[in-house]
């Protein structure tokens, strides 16, 4: 059964109390967070954590509703203006640039252009930053990443190698 309003209400503001006390890293186990009317350190943490959850949520949601909004603006600028940008006869320059800038922010809203963030680990797993490197650095970058295998490695009878070859051996398997 869900609370009362003056129940959640006192509920939203230990909460929120509480939410600045842990801003400021203030231990679950002090006097002050126990003050607030948590019977233990663990009944606190358990509440920080569905106050976070709670806070964003509602900012999922707000979200949703600006993109709900904008893209129902952008439809009706699609459906004034690219009938008149898309005409066979004499189309509307003005119309396309409004048609083109629209479909780019509708875009940027939406997050359908947002970049693939990948990253490399180096030795440890640490972050490791590649850009244009020489030779040497290029051999000193996959030395830290590991040796490749004997088999990998040119052949100095033939001068190939069978880098493209399954690398699976009867002892691998």
């Amino acid at each position: 059964m869900p609370n009362s309003a003056a129940v959640q209400a006192e509920i939203d503001e230990r909460r929120a109390k509480l939410i600045k006390l842990r801003r400021k890293r203030t231990p679950y186990d002090s006097r002050e967070v126990l003050d607030l009317g948590y019977e233990s350190a663990g009944a606190a943490r358990k509440d920080f954590y569905r106050a976070v959850t709670a806070r964003r949520q509602a900012t999922a949601a707000e979200v949703s509703d600006y993109r709900e909004e904008q893209n129902e603006i952008f439809e009706s600028l699609l459906d004034t203006y690219l009938p008149l940008a898309t005409a066979d006869e004499s189309p509307d320059h003005k119309a396309a640039e409004l048609v083109l800038k629209t479909l780019e922010r509708q875009a940027r809203v939406n997050g359908w252009e947002e970049a693939l963030k990948a990253e490399l680990s180096g030795p440890g797993g640490g972050p490791m930053r590649v850009g244009p490197a020489t030779l040497a650095e290029l051999q000193d970058l996959i030395s830290t990443a590991g040796d490749p295998d004997d088999e990998d490695q040119p052949d100095p009878d033939t001068g190939t190698d069978d880098s493209d070859a399954d690398d699976d051996t009867e002892d691998d398997r």
